[in-house]
């Protein structure tokens, strides 16, 4: 069973300030190769731009390394925004998590990715929108295939 959607983020519109959980091996969907049970793109998560992003990056698995950013285009591997990537880009140790929190600066859509060699590609990766002039949301794009 995947994170029900709406335990993904919580925000403040009066502090302009989202906070978001990305738990990285939820449980077994791809392989382990998810952010809250989900991958490949089944997930959209809208920001307002302009609004300070608190991301909570928890590494699930017993096993494997990985990492949580936001970056731009297939296969990014520059954060899209200063700060918006784990601190240590070869992943986190197992059964560890940290924080990083950045500026929503720039309209557009980026991707949610595991920065660990081969993981994006093995499915781990979700969107991510800045927007104009709608409150924070996460919205499922796609069920799992």
């Amino acid at each position: 069973m995947s994170e029900p959607l709406s335990a993904w983020l919580s925000f403040h519109p009066s502090a302009k300030t989202v906070s978001l959980r990305l738990i990285a091996a939820y449980n077994d969907v791809y392989n382990g190769f998810n952010f809250n049970g989900y991958g490949k793109g089944q997930v959209l998560v809208e920001v307002p731009r302009g609004w300070s992003v608190n991301v909570r990056c928890v590494n699930n698995s017993s096993s494997m390394r990985h990492s949580c950013a936001i970056v731009r285009g297939v296969s990014g591997r520059t954060p899209a925004f200063p700060g918006a990537a784990s601190p240590d880009s070869h992943g986190l140790p197992p059964r560890h998590a940290a924080s990083f929190s950045f500026l929503a600066a720039r309209d557009g859509t980026y991707r949610i990715v595991c920065l660990v060699p081969a993981h994006e590609q093995a499915g781990m990766w979700d969107v991510f929108d800045v927007t104009h002039d709608r409150l924070p949301a996460v919205v499922l794009l796609r069920r799992s295939s």
